[in-house]
């Protein structure tokens, strides 16, 4: 991959990861303040998790692979 397509990738991943982190927080606040934790809520919260871990590797990766091309 070239210079600029990594690195535009990886700011798009970089606003999905904090979207992801500030709909985390939303959701926790709204399901502490109105709701319980229950088997939809949780597992709710454990995909919103899962998918930040994957965006996470995936612009680490980006990043690591846009470090190798300035080097």
């Amino acid at each position: 991959m070239k210079k600029t397509p990594t690195l535009i990738i990886a700011f798009i991943l970089l606003f999905a990861g904090v979207y992801t982190i500030l709909d985390i927080v939303s959701s926790l606040w709204l399901v502490l303040k109105y709701e319980s934790f229950n088997v939809y809520t949780t597992g709710a919260m454990l995909g919103k998790i899962l998918f930040l871990l994957v965006v996470g590797g995936l612009f680490f990766l980006v990043l690591r692979a846009y470090k190798k091309k300035l080097s």
